[in-house]
């Protein structure tokens, strides 16, 4: 393979988006970032903005991008919750957009680089869950449904296309420091409660969940496959 290998990551100008780029910059990857926002560090990167409910522009950019040769791994980091509230006060709209940002848009980049990948027996797809995958959690409920979801899609894409050098992985985050992992300014005391269910008795950083990207894609991790990653300093686990 001539020229640098690709990845195209979806949300990398966020907390956790922004610490991959860095990390998978180091290693020397070209990064495709597409985002509603403009990254701090723009260098060996391509930005492209978009906003994930732009279904329509989504495709006419990944026909585009499914032209690249090294394109050899996808990284589905976008992620949206919406307010804390009852599901009795989540509108159809709501609902919508989070499971479009959340799942539907990683179906469709998939489905341009799915085949391109079996062709070269290699290729790499990460989702960025949420702890909220496996368990529930009122107030968030369509959140925690959508993350529900993009981790059976996780399983499902690692058993159709494993036997073509295709891994499929999902990762799942407590809570980190980011301004969406920690949101104080909906709940009140919402660190501190954090703090005392877990069993770490701190909250991730965006390099820790940096690093576990960067195992998944190493080629030699070619037997890690259908898995949900769970980096959450243990709340989930008791």
């Amino acid at each position: 393979m001539k020229g640098k290998k690709q990845i195209l990551i979806t949300g990398g100008s966020g907390g956790i988006g922004s610490a991959i780029c860095n990390k998978l910059i180091e290693q020397d990857y070209t990064i495709f970032n597409l985002d509603r926002l403009s990254p701090k560090d723009s260098f060996n990167q391509k930005f492209i903005e978009i906003d994930l409910l732009d279904l329509s522009y989504l495709k006419t950019i990944m026909q585009e991008i499914s032209r690249e040769n090294n394109l050899v791994a996808f990284i589905h980091c976008a992620g949206y919750g919406g307010p804390y509230h009852l599901i009795t006060e989540v509108s159809e709209q709501e609902w919508d957009s989070i499971f479009t940002i959340n799942v539907k848009s990683a179906y469709i980049i998939l489905t341009y680089l799915l085949e391109k990948w079996k062709s070269k027996n290699f290729g790499r797809f990460i989702a960025i869950a949420s702890s909220l995958s496996v368990v529930g959690s009122k107030n968030s409920v369509a959140y925690s449904a959508s993350k529900h979801a993009l981790v059976g899609f996780v399983k499902s894409i690692a058993d159709e296309w494993g036997a073509f050098g295709i891994t499929s992985n999902a990762i799942s985050p407590g809570y980190v420091k980011t301004a969406m992992g920690v949101q104080e300014d909906q709940v009140q005391g919402h660190l501190e409660q954090i703090l005392q269910k877990t069993p770490s008795k701190k909250i991730a950083t965006p390099k820790e969940i940096a690093r576990v990207v960067c195992f998944l894609l190493d080629e030699e991790s070619t037997y890690i496959n259908g898995a949900n990653w769970m980096v959450d300093g243990g709340i989930t686990a008791i």
